[in-house]
């Protein structure tokens, strides 16, 4: 292997989970964040790095000019999109119906209901995988736990919220 791949693949191991966090603290979606590192990723393996003294700050600007991108890409096709709507008075309203907003506005009251009914830890563990995006392995470091007991809870919440979801009567359209 290569020293830039060597030096690549130390960078990743120490800096990837790291990296995703910041871009999730800065308000990318989780998903989007994970895409965001491994596009940044594979732009640095791309990139001539010969003269770059810090990879690792070239690598987060990187991401960054990622994210900057592809926020620039989504205001573009939501104006053409806004434009073109506006040009045809025959397009339909894209706003949701009142049933449908309503069925929507009482499943997240009943989610919000089953989270509150979750253990404290639990719905911690809960949130801190499904929203902040960690692993169990780091949500074990933060809050001081084994991983095995992180997987408990998560399996726990996961169960309580599946089994209420279950209970919900919605009716489609």
């Amino acid at each position: 292997m290569s020293s830039q791949a060597t030096n690549l693949a130390t960078l990743y191991a120490a800096e990837h989970g790291r990296l995703r966090r910041l871009l999730i603290q800065r308000g990318v979606p989780a998903w989007a964040a994970a895409d965001a590192v491994q596009e940044a990723f594979l732009r640095l393996l791309g990139a001539p790095t010969e003269d770059v003294r810090d990879l690792r700050s070239y690598l987060f600007r990187i991401a960054g000019n990622i994210v900057i991108d592809e926020h620039r890409r989504r205001v573009r096709v939501g104006a053409l999109i806004d434009f073109s709507v506006a040009l045809d008075a025959s397009a339909p309203d894209p706003s949701p119906s009142p049933d449908a907003a309503l069925m929507s506005a009482e499943t997240l009251a009943e989610l919000e209901r089953a989270l509150s009914d979750l253990s404290p830890r639990s719905r911690e563990v809960l949130l801190l995988h499904k929203f902040e995006g960690l692993s169990y392995s780091e949500i074990a470091d933060r809050l001081g736990i084994a991983k095995n007991t992180v997987m408990v809870h998560m399996a726990n919440a996961m169960s309580t919220l599946r089994h209420r979801l279950r209970e919900i009567s919605v009716p489609t359209l």
